[in-house]
């Protein structure tokens, strides 16, 4: 198999076990869940590998970390919003920090969704897979959406044309038009 059959294989499947693997109940959900996100990894690696552009990986990597940074961040900021307001016994400081939260989450995932684009645009142009540019675009769109909750809905369609995405990689990387031949000289 090449690298980029493997990729579209790992890359596939990976996206359907982190886009699903919550469906699972318990903890086996979760172990599937992460699965699935380390096989995305290793296809976007692989992808890197084959189209010699490490900044496809890097910017892949800063995407996740942002990710994984930010859902701690908000997740340490609801506990401790949520502690403060539970003793103060305050309903608007309750609300306030649900609000503070998801505000949080948002940036972050903003962020997050600016670097998943540079890398997808990368594979999406270079492999000739626009459904990576178009899954990255709304990743964009939903990121920032969703403090108001839509945004998970956007997510989560974003997550389905990702699948789709790796599973249209090409076998090979696709050879640029060659430039047509200069036309002959001396005729008149």
């Amino acid at each position: 198999m090449s690298e980029l059959s493997d990729a579209k294989v790992f890359g596939g499947i990976g996206a359907i076990l982190s886009t699903f693997g919550i469906l699972v109940p318990l903890r086996i959900g979760f172990i599937v869940s992460i699965t699935g996100f380390i096989l995305e990894v290793v296809a976007i690696h692989k992808i890197s590998r084959v189209l010699n552009d490490e900044a496809i990986f890097m910017n892949y990597l800063i995407s996740i970390v942002l990710t994984i940074v930010g859902v701690f961040v908000a997740i340490f900021l609801g506990i401790t919003a949520g502690i403060t307001s539970a003793i103060s016994g305050r309903m608007f400081q309750v609300l306030l920090s649900i609000v503070l939260v998801l505000f949080v989450l948002c940036i972050v995932l903003v962020l997050s969704a600016i670097f998943l684009k540079k890398s997808f645009d990368s594979i999406a142009k270079k492999l000739n897979v626009s459904l990576f540019s178009t899954a990255a675009l709304i990743y964009l769109i939903g990121a920032p959406m969703v403090i108001i909750l839509v945004g998970l809905i956007i997510l989560f369609i974003a997550d389905i044309i990702k699948i789709i995405a790796f599973f249209s990689i090409p076998e090979a990387v696709p050879q640029p038009p060659q430039p047509l031949p200069p036309p002959p000289t001396g005729w008149v």
